[in-house]
């Protein structure tokens, strides 16, 4: 009797070790949708510490398996100083993470100043998250991210052990509350504190800004809890004199914070330098913000402010830095979305006296622009994100114009130097995703010396258009062709590859025309590409 089919197949074992293990496996399976990355030219040595560093992650499975071996290099990994521990454990995370059980991250990685822990590590539990406190004493800084599942009283029973602790970041952990906060205020030397996408209440929250009087950071995004009700809560628990100087950061995004609340704010906190207040119910942010003159960066990302209050707003923030505007007159309503032009207040008009504000403060880094739907509506020779482009948007760090279905490529022509005496652009990030730009917007991106990350995803780039603009920034190391139908699937995730290939293939070519028929080479990329 012949074996039959199954018998004959030497297939896979179930659960056995396969390349897709490994973190490099997936830059090779084709998708629509991945950033294309490189590498810079190293010109420096690394450290030994580096080199060690780097090895011991990429051979650390092996390492592990082979108990021989471990049983020595274990020793050498408890004595290691808890920097260079926390250092090792940040790498091993990023190419491990499920070989990291809760016994190795408890046996040695808790016992450093600072332990950062998220719930992307499959190994992490309550019983690891608990095993913290008998590190307490020696720890600094604690991040733990993402454990919705973890009560509050989990949480609460660590900090004790950790009264010195400076930085506390418990983003994600959404059963945190009151008890926390209250244990945190305990440690009264903090200077960041992050509860982004928590329960906090407010009451708790007034506790912790008079016990700790040096905190700079206070992060609440997504606090549902917090209205201009439970608001009231939290001035009752502070003295009408009462002050913050120290607090420069404060993150009350996607709250139902309003301006009667902000008004008191600003003045308990006079200092600001950071506000981020998007996706709240602001209208009027020009009653408050004379008493934060500081402000550096300033959100409004998707709430019901009218253009002229905008001017009104920015016109005496002299040191902004940051200003991000998108989707400005959604608001937080159900009744309106970004997919509804009409609820969109900024218009040609109102973005070019925005941009001559900005201009006159000199001062801009990062603007965000994305989803202005109305943007761009009606052509002209010159349009009004050409203008600011060429005011205020060439002299910036980081630019999103993402969402902006009426630009075009032209608009981008303000990245050019209007005079011979103009320095070149200083943007590093570069973002147009969902835009109507095409080939035609690459000799002015390539005006930009200075790009690292280009997000191009959904608009209609090709090779033609790409191939100049890598050429001409040697600095892009983050390319996003997310959805080009220009770009092949397969070629979008590994382009920086691509284009080198292909250019080795030009110059190959072109230089053996050019030594039998000199001046004849007329070979292009499309050229390149379809052959």
């Amino acid at each position: 009797r012949h074996p039959n089919k199954r018998h004959r197949t030497a297939g896979s074992v179930f659960g056995a070790p396969s390349e897709a293990d490994y973190p490099s496996a997936q830059l090779n399976y084709p998708s629509s949708a991945a950033s294309s990355t490189r590498a810079l030219p190293v010109y420096t040595v690394p450290s030994l510490v580096t080199l060690c560093a780097r090895v011991f992650t990429a051979k650390f499975v092996q390492l592990h398996n082979n108990q021989t071996i471990w049983k020595v290099t274990s020793q050498y990994l408890q004595v290691l100083p808890g920097e260079l521990k926390g250092r090792i454990f940040g790498m091993l995370t990023a190419a491990w993470p499920t070989y990291l059980s809760h016994e190795i991250i408890v046996t040695y990685f808790l016992n450093g100043s600072s332990v950062t822990l998220s719930s992307n590590l499959p190994g992490v539990n309550r019983n690891t998250i608990s095993s913290i406190k008998r590190f307490g004493a020696s720890l600094r800084e604690l991040r733990l991210t993402g454990f919705e599942k973890i009560p509050d009283e989990a949480f609460a029973s660590i900090i004790p052990s950790a009264l010195q602790l400076r930085v506390l970041v418990l983003s994600g952990c959404s059963r945190v509350s009151g008890k926390t906060v209250l244990a945190a205020s305990k440690c009264t030397q903090l200077r960041v504190a992050n509860f982004n996408y928590t329960s906090v209440t407010p009451t708790s929250l007034a506790v912790l800004l008079v016990a700790c009087s040096e905190l700079e950071v206070l992060k609440l995004a997504k606090v549902s809890n917090w209205t201009d009700t439970t608001f009231s809560k939290f001035l009752s628990g502070v003295d009408d004199t009462f002050r913050h100087v120290n607090l420069r950061n404060l993150k009350l995004r996607q709250t139902a914070v309003s301006d009667h609340s902000m008004m008191t704010f600003t003045t308990i906190c006079p200092n600001l330098r950071r506000l981020d207040i998007s996706f709240t119910g602001i209208r009027k942010p020009s009653l408050w913000v004379d008493q934060a003159p500081h402000l550096e960066k300033l959100c409004l990302t998707s709430t019901a402010i009218s253009s002229g209050e905008l001017c009104s707003t920015i016109r005496n923030l002299s040191k902004l830095k940051t200003l991000a505007i998108g989707a400005l007159g959604v608001g937080t309503s159900p009744n309106t979305t970004i997919n509804n032009t009409s609820s969109m207040t900024l218009n040609d008009h109102d973005l070019i006296l925005v941009s001559d504000l900005l201009a006159e403060h000199g001062r801009l880094e990062s603007l965000s622009l994305v989803s202005n739907t109305k943007l761009s509506l009606t052509r002209r020779e010159s349009s009004a994100l050409c203008h600011m482009i060429s005011r205020v948007g060439r002299k910036c760090k980081h630019l999103n114009l993402s969402s902006i279905p009426s630009l075009r490529s032209s608009d981008l022509a303000g990245l050019m130097p209007t005079f011979e005496d103009d320095e070149p652009s200083a943007l590093q990030t570069l973002m147009l995703n969902n835009t109507g730009v095409d080939d035609e917007v690459a000799p002015f991106i390539s005006c930009c010396p200075e790009l690292a990350t280009l997000e191009l995803a959904g608009t209609k780039i090709t090779n033609d258009g790409l191939f100049p603009i890598i050429h001409a920034c040697p600095k892009l190391v983050n390319l996003d062709l997310t959805s080009c139908r220009g770009i092949k699937v397969v070629d979008r995730r590994r382009f920086f590859e691509v284009s080198g290939i292909l250019f080795l293939d030009i110059f190959t070519k072109g230089s053996a025309r050019s030594g039998s028929r000199p001046g004849r080479d007329t070979h292009t990329f499309s050229n390149v590409h379809s052959s």
